[in-house]
Formats: structure tokens, C-alpha cells, sequence
């Protein structure tokens, strides 16, 4: 029996997405210890899901099937799983997941990009593969348009490159005493699926200016700021990214964030002493950023009761996961190695 364990990611926001330079999207991310999924897998003589998010499942691993043609019998079961649709990244963690666990049984040599691919992941961020590949920090580059006459936004996502996911520029360990206050509003929904299509394809682009002030606060304040464990300078520069990637998603979402709860909510975060706060993906999970457990304690009780005024929701601490997915086979546990991004360098 395989076992694969991961966990949530948070998306901190998306650098250019009007592709007016030749690539579009590149994100910046992170990921957290909490919420986890665990995967168990055995072989089987036919396809047998089980547990939680049957339907996903089932769809990745039919995908993985469809592609590699093996392995012919699989029993996956789903014991634990992110919460589906808020913005924490839960389609990429399962469908990576099942890839690696099925590559396990079947035998296979395939790197995390072809895994990713095979899943139909990495569509348009890196961040999710990146962190169930290495955990930590991430930027990623976004996509290459490939040449073309036409310059509509439906052309630009049908001419980036769908057999490559996005390159991973920087990572880097975010500092363990750093805390993430993340709170999921209650009956509240993010973009998934064809929503999710639509909306890239009506979002607001960007004027250069704009772009150009996100590269420079994210290069000359937001990483240096990690890399010193300069949490006041990486929190007002998370916060001022958020304000900027939000005005361009107000077309979609009706606002700079995904709904009222939601921005109230990070208003009530950085009022009461988060030193940077933003949604993550489309929400409509927010964050704020505090240093150490008491104050993230105390924080998220705060927020807790703050929430009940406004319908109610989930509140939760999270810390920086500076490693990768595990992968367990019976009693010996394997990290999954750093260098898989070519077949070359190892599969999983």
C-alpha cells in the first residue's frame, strides 16, 4: 500500500495577466501545514474509490489511466482532504496525489511535470506543484505565449504552452514563527471549473504601471524581506499586491475581493494586528499574517467571534510546510526528492 500525504497551499496573488510581454500569469505562493490530505492506495483488479472527494478522484485517476494505460486495477482511498473550492488548492493536491501514488504502483519513471500534466493541472499557476514538490516559498514564471497573429485573451490561453507548467523562478523556506490566521467565511464559494475559465478570460488587464510596481515590490521588498525574516516588510508588501492583482479581479468578482464577508474579514485582520492579510486564489479563504502562536491564538479567536456577527465561518491557525508531499510505502517514508522536474533527474 501507497500512502501520500500534502497539504493546502496559500496563492498570494498573480504578477501579469495580460500576457503583453510574451508570458502570462506567474504567481507567488506558499505552502501551509494545515488543512492535510492523506491518500492510501493498493492495487486492485478493477477501480475502487472510496472516502472523501470520490467524484475527484475517480476523474484524476482516470485521467492517469487514460494516459499511461496502467496501472490496469487500483483501490485508492481518500482518508482526509483540503475543503474543496475556497482557495486553498485542493483539485491540484488530489489530482498530484493520485498521479504520484499510481506512478508508485504502476512502476513508473515520470517526473512531477508529467504527473501535473497528466491531471490537467498547471493550467495557469506552478504554485500548487511546486508545493507538493517542494513545500516553502514560490514564484513561478508563468506561461510563454507562442507566436500568433491574434491578441484577444481567448487566443492568448489557447497559444501558451499546454505541455509545460509554469518554471519555478525562486524558492525559498519561509521562517517556522511566522503564522498564517486563514479563515474560510461560511456559505461561501470560490471559482472552480468553467466559472473559474470564463472569469480569466473577462478579468481587467493591466496597465503596465501596474505590473511593473507588483514586479518591483515583490523583487525589492516581498523577497528580501523573506529572506531577511523581515515580516513587517513582507506584510506590507503581500497587502499592497493583494490591493493591486484585487482591482484587477473587480470585474469578475464584483469588488477586490471575492465577497463582502471576506473583505471584511481582512480589514478585521490587519486592524487587529496582522501585519500583512489577502485572499488566497479566488477565495473566498482569506489570511493574515502574525509572528508566533500567541498572537496567532489569540488572533483567530478574535476573528472567531468577529465571524459569528457575519453568518458564521472557520477560522484556524496555519504554519509555512518548508518540504514536500510524503509518500510512504508500508513502514519506509520517502520524501519526494527535490529534482523532478525532468525525467531525467528521477521520477517519484
Amino acid at each position: 500500500m501507497i500512502e501520500v500525504r500534502t497539504c493546502a497551499r496559500l496563492h498570494l496573488g498573480l504578477l501579469d495577466n495580460s500576457g503583453k510581454h510574451g508570458r502570462l500569469y506567474g504567481s507567488i505562493g506558499l505552502a501551509v501545514d494545515h488543512p492535510n490530505l492523506v491518500l492510501r492506495a493498493e492495487k486492485s483488479e478493477s477501480l475502487v474509490i472510496e472516502g472523501m472527494e470520490t467524484e475527484r478522484v475517480s476523474i484524476y485517476a482516470q485521467r492517469f489511466i487514460d494516459r499511461y494505460g496502467l496501472p490496469a486495477g487500483v483501490h485508492l482511498n481518500l482518508l482526509a482532504s483540503i475543503p474543496a473550492h475556497v482557495g486553498l488548492g485542493s483539485g491540484t493536491q488530489i489530482a498530484l496525489a493520485v498521479g504520484a501514488a499510481l506512478t508508485r504502483l504502476a512502476g513508473l519513471d515520470l517526473s512531477m511535470e508529467e504527473i501535473a500534466l497528466a491531471g490537467g493541472r498547471g493550467v495557469r499557476s506552478g504554485i500548487g506543484i511546486a508545493a507538493f514538490q517542494h513545500g516553502g516559498f514560490v514564484l513561478d514564471g508563468g506561461h510563454r505565449i507562442l507566436p500568433g497573429l491574434e491578441s484577444s485573451p481567448e487566443a492568448q490561453i489557447t497559444r501558451i504552452e499546454t505541455n509545460k507548467v509554469p518554471p519555478i523562478l525562486f524558492r525559498h523556506s519561509v521562517p517556522k514563527n511566522w503564522c498564517f490566521v486563514t479563515v474560510i467565511p461560511g456559505n461561501a464559494q470560490g471559482f472552480s471549473g468553467e466559472k473559474e475559465n470564463s472569469a480569466f478570460l473577462h478579468l481587467t488587464k493591466p496597465g503596465p504601471q501596474l505590473v511593473e510596481k507588483v514586479s518591483w515590490l515583490l523583487l525589492m521588498k516581498m523577497l528580501p524581506s523573506l529572506v531577511e525574516d523581515d515580516i513587517v516588510g513582507f506584510g506590507q508588501a503581500l497587502t499592497e499586491i493583494q490591493r493591486m492583482v484585487g482591482d484587477c479581479f473587480s470585474s469578475v468578482q464584483g469588488g477586490s475581493f471575492s465577497n463582502p464577508v471576506s473583505r471584511k474579514v481582512i480589514e478585521f485582520l490587519l486592524e487587529r494586528g496582522a501585519v500583512g492579510a489577502g485572499q488566497s486564489s479566488w477565495g473566498p479563504a482569506v489570511y493574515g499574517l502574525v509572528r508566533g502562536n500567541e498572537s496567532a491564538r489569540r488572533l483567530r479567536e478574535e476573528v472567531q467571534t468577529f465571524l459569528a456577527g457575519l453568518g458564521g465561518g472557520q477560522g484556524f491557525c496555519v504554519r509555512p510546510r518548508n518540504r514536500g508531499a510524503i509518500i510512504r510505502k508500508i513502514e519506509e517514508v520517502v520524501h519526494v526528492p527535490t529534482g523532478l522536474q525532468t525525467r531525467r533527474q528521477g521520477g517519484i
